[in-house]
């Protein structure tokens, strides 16, 4: 059996047969006319580019089979490039049944989180029991979540732009939560509605449920990989607001109660402004606490990811990250202190 590499250890110019997903095709055109395919793979760890041009032996198959969301067995030549790296590929097909003897793991072909998400979800539930006193607001939220367990466990938060991993979804809303949780205790002196007991726990159910729409809006047939239908022409925010009404009208919750007004209120606002996809911006104490506490989450993660990209030990990260501005992540550490 030919030896199977790892994506993610492949060296410049390493030619070698590994597994990977395709997450990423689109046809496209150069300047000149042009067409082409650019396509991504990815492994747990790494992220490549290839293209497959007009003509291209690979042409019909690119265009007919290959898959956004399905894994493959590649045979092709590695090349590091500035953005990370490419794969000119040399043979490709889907894995079968046959390759979890020569060691393919779906798992290991896509990037997931480190926590153990049972264990989160669990977190999540007892933190919801402690927290949400009226009996239809915690049957409403925990109705939501229990339904779509297993499938919240391994989401990603997004397709890109934070927590882009299974078990994303689970973590980042579990930490907006935990900041809508600090943000109500440090300043629950200054405000009367910080210390009404509704607002409280409306705060924790919308930080649970703000994104709950991504259930609809990723499209679990190619591994949350693109977007579905509705989520592209409707988005995840207003079909998050529909699965609430609809699981409130399905538990006889009467659809005029004024909780829940406020809570879909929550759902519709968390992005903040209507540039950003929110069709009313927070106009509650509950909904401008999830506001920014959804927005401290998102950037605290790309703040982490822009300090560790072009780990060439330098102290500063160059402007092409999320933040368009140099980032200072501190001198770091020799190779001979690392060792010492």
């Amino acid at each position: 059996m030919t030896q199977v590499d790892r994506l993610s250890e492949l060296q410049h110019n390493q030619q070698a047969d590994f597994f990977a997903q395709l997450f990423q095709k689109d046809r496209r055109l150069t300047r000149q006319g042009r067409p082409f395919y650019l396509l991504e793979f990815r492994d747990r760890t790494r992220n490549i580019a290839a293209t497959i041009w007009e003509g291209s032996s690979h042409e019909s198959a690119c265009r007919d089979e290959w898959t956004v969301g399905k894994f493959y067995k590649i045979r092709g030549t590695f090349q590091e490039t500035i953005r990370g790296g490419k794969i000119e590929i040399l043979r490709l097909r889907a894995v079968d049944e046959t390759d979890r003897e020569g060691g393919f793991d779906p798992a290991a072909c896509q990037p997931s989180s480190e926590s153990d998400t049972s264990e989160l979800f669990d977190c999540v539930l007892d933190l919801i029991n402690q927290e949400i006193d009226t009996p239809e607001l915690r049957a409403l939220v925990t109705t939501i979540l229990e339904t779509h367990r297993e499938r919240i466990e391994t989401l990603p938060g997004a397709l890109r732009h934070h927590h882009a991993y299974a078990g994303g979804f689970l973590e980042h809303i579990y930490s907006v939560t935990q900041n809508v949780l600090y943000l109500l205790n440090t300043y629950r002196g200054q405000h009367s509605s910080l210390r009404d007991p509704i607002t409280r726990q409306l705060t924790i159910a919308g930080a649970l449920l703000h994104d709950i729409g991504k259930l609809a809006e990723l499209d679990a047939e190619v591994s949350n990989t693109a977007y579905t239908s509705p989520g592209e022409l409707i988005g995840h925010i207003v079909l998050g607001r529909d699965l609430v009404r609809d699981t409130a009208r399905e538990l006889g919750i009467d659809l005029k109660t004024q909780w829940l007004l406020r809570l879909e209120h929550l759902v519709l606002s968390h992005q903040g402004t209507a540039a950003n996809g929110s069709p009313k911006p927070p106009m509650t104490w509950e909904a401008n606490l999830i506001y920014w506490a959804d927005e401290l989450d998102g950037n605290i993660f790309r703040l982490a990811q822009a300090c560790q990209q072009q780990d060439d030990g330098a102290p500063f990260v160059p402007k092409s990250n999320p933040f368009g501005r140099r980032v200072y992540r501190g001198d770091l550490p020799s190779q001979s202190e690392d060792s010492s």
